[in-house]
């Protein structure tokens, strides 16, 4: 048996961006044992994965922060004798286990997190035809949320949609009035109901767009990553901005619709040829800004780019997988 460590991310879309490595894995290595090591908050999403052997929690604000939480990491690390470390993060800490490094290739950036993932991969002869990310979702989860629907009484016959408004960066947001209005057009002409997702710090935000809906949504609270993987699994689209629940959203197999505007959906969009990017096409020079030196360096608290997005652009987008 071949025990794989796999260095993945901090941030929820980042680690599960990164799961397109594991079937590969998996398939190359007969019997491996393969473990995560993922930041707290995405541990939330990965620790039950039936997918993972295990999942290790790299805390970088706590009892692994600064050079001497560095150092605890690794020596925790190499009492594990790992056979090998598949570094995707591009991590000092891993280079110093003692085992065999797998590391990310160096050359143009301009190309998706995935891509550049499962080259890592490919360089030592590992298949990666057809490897994408995935979350596997366990059949009580499943269960769960079919019953949570039963409960708010939404029919299968109905149209289903997952509506995020959030997000960590307020340049990535477009604007909650539009979600609203894109939300009661939705609700009034395809007769959907939507399932409106926030994250724990975006409750006032979910009330918010909810309030500006003539049609009132399905507030989803729960802030278990698990089951919020599987109410998104079981919409038949998914709306929302540059977040983690979107690529969860790709990884569950649920067509996303992603709206950009201050990022690069070249590098961070969803992953697959079932979903779609939303742009206004504006070009104020600046955008995307994220990745790079001076994100929101306008200070206008808002990306003008995103804003430019009409909801009729949305709809139309909706609207054509769905009619």
């Amino acid at each position: 048996m071949k025990k794989i460590l796999v260095f993945s991310f901090s941030f929820i879309g980042d680690a599960v961006l990164s799961t397109c490595v594991i079937q590969p894995l998996r398939a190359h290595f007969r019997n491996s044992h393969i473990t995560f090591l993922v930041g707290p908050s995405a541990s939330n999403i990965l620790a039950d994965d039936p997918q993972l052997d295990a999942v290790l929690i790299y805390d970088n604000r706590g009892e692994h922060a600064g050079l001497k939480g560095r150092l605890k990491l690794v020596q925790t690390l190499r009492r594990e004798k790992y056979d090998r470390v598949v570094n995707l993060r591009d991590s000092l800490a891993a280079r110093c286990l003692g085992t065999e490094h797998w590391g990310l290739v160096r050359g143009d950036r301009e190309r998706h997190a995935v891509t550049r993932y499962l080259e890592v991969l490919s360089k030592h002869d590992v298949d990666i035809t057809d490897a994408h990310p995935h979350l596997q979702l366990t059949e009580s989860e499943h269960a769960k949320a079919h019953n949570y629907l039963a409960e708010a009484d939404v029919t299968s016959e109905r149209l289903l949609i997952g509506m995020h408004p959030g997000g960590n960066w307020e340049y990535k947001l477009w604007d909650a009035k539009k979600y609203a209005q894109l939300a009661t057009a939705l609700s009034t002409e395809k007769n959907a109901s939507i399932l409106l997702f926030a994250g724990p710090n975006e409750r006032k935000l979910q009330s918010q767009v909810a309030s500006m809906m003539d049609t009132p949504p399905i507030l989803v609270e729960t802030e278990n990553l698990r089951e919020v993987a599987a109410l998104i699994a079981v919409c038949d689209v998914y709306i929302g901005n540059d977040t983690g629940p979107m690529h969860i959203a790709a990884a569950v197999g649920t067509p996303a619709v992603a709206l950009f505007g201050s990022t690069n959906h070249i590098r961070s969009g969803p992953y697959g040829d079932k979903h779609t990017v939303v742009q206004s096409g504006m070009d104020l020079g600046c955008n995307p800004c994220h990745p790079g030196r001076n994100p929101g360096g306008c200070g206008a608290g808002s990306c003008a780019v995103i804003d430019g997005i009409a909801v009729k652009q949305v709809l139309d987008v909706v609207i054509g997988p769905v009619s």
